[in-house]
């Protein structure tokens, strides 16, 4: 039976941690992810790139299987998924997928009218898969905090069917039968199922 909207357990708050991080990474990220998207000189981004290419491929052994642009396209995925990992962290929503995709398209609307920036639709969607795999991260991150955070709670007492689920032969439905019901006269079990 659900209890009545004013019984509910009051719901296990987000660590201090885990909350000051989230909002460091909004915070500063937009600061460093804007020098980078907003900037109008582009030969000087696309060069940036391949000097992070070639010390990530090198430090991975990888400069062979990883040319510039596949590594670029991996770039704008790994892009948008700090924000929105923190974003989710603190408010759960598949929205911010949406959000993702409207500020990817903002930014390449406004490459593209600088005239020395690519607009690159491709872009667009390697943003937005990335919000979408920080919402899904952070979710689970936040999922995780939470079960640890409640599990640790003082005082914390455990719901009927998970105290019956934890007591050996208990029903976890409410109101079943005793788990012994179905036992013979001689305690043992009837041999009539």
């Amino acid at each position: 039976m659900p209890r009545p909207a004013g019984d509910r357990a009051p719901a296990t708050p987000l660590p201090r941690t885990v909350t000051a991080a989230a909002l460091a990474v909004l915070l500063l990220y937009p600061v460093a992810a804007g020098v980078l998207l907003l900037t109008s000189d582009g030969w000087a981004v696309n060069r940036a790139n391949v000097r992070v290419w070639i010390l990530v491929t090198d430090l991975v052994g990888m400069r062979e299987r990883i040319s510039p642009e596949q590594f670029a396209a991996l770039a704008n995925v790994a892009l948008f998924v700090p924000f929105f990992a923190a974003l989710a962290v603190l408010r759960p929503s598949w929205w911010w997928v949406l959000l993702g995709a409207a500020a990817s398209t903002a930014v390449e609307l406004y490459q593209g009218s600088l005239g020395s920036r690519i607009q690159d639709p491709g872009d667009i969607l390697a943003n937005t898969l990335g919000a979408a795999l920080g919402v899904a991260l952070g979710m689970l991150l936040r999922r995780r905090v939470l079960r640890r955070a409640g599990a640790r709670r003082p005082g914390r007492e455990p719901s009927r069917l998970s105290a019956a689920a934890g007591a050996p032969g208990a029903p976890t439905t409410p109101d079943a039968p005793p788990a012994h019901s179905a036992d013979g006269p001689d305690g043992g079990p009837d041999d009539r199922d």
